[in-house]
């Protein structure tokens, strides 16, 4: 009896304990891999960071002001292969596709309008022959001028 509650509070410590390490080490790898690039852009102060698994599509609102210079810089660990992210306006008409781009990973524009935009990253399917579908770290940082 004593063995099982150790064994199920074993459980529960390491499930909450999981996110916090994979928080942080996204966390880390978009200080070192991804922060560089808002440059000459400010940085709003959000960093949108996530855990995307392959060939799974994540979506993000954000608000852009009239008159400002923006960049969305998508940023995703190499697991993920080559991400590709689409910006939509409010009527989901893309105003900005990567794909259509060549792949850059990030997107410079000025805001006419005061107006919600989507981003929507797409990570491709997994080529690995493993019943593990990967995962990694993602992340979307605005910067304005």
């Amino acid at each position: 009896m004593k063995k099982k509650y150790v064994y199920t509070l074993g459980i529960a410590a390491l499930s909450l304990t999981i996110p916090v390490i994979t928080t942080a080490q996204c966390n880390a790898f978009v200080k070192k891999k991804c922060m560089y690039k808002v440059v000459p852009f400010t940085s709003n102060g959000q960093v949108n960071t996530s855990s995307l698994e392959a060939g799974k599509t994540i979506s993000l609102n954000l608000s852009f002001y009239a008159g400002k210079d923006y960049r969305i810089i998508v940023c995703s660990e190499e697991i993920l292969g080559d991400v590709t992210f689409k910006v939509l306006d409010k009527s989901k008409r893309v105003v900005f596709d990567s794909a259509d781009n060549n792949r850059p990973d990030f997107w410079d524009f000025k805001a006419k309008s005061t107006q919600p935009l989507t981003v929507e990253v797409t990570s491709p399917p997994s080529q690995s022959t493993s019943s593990v579908t990967p995962s990694g770290c993602l992340s979307i940082i605005v910067g304005f001028k």
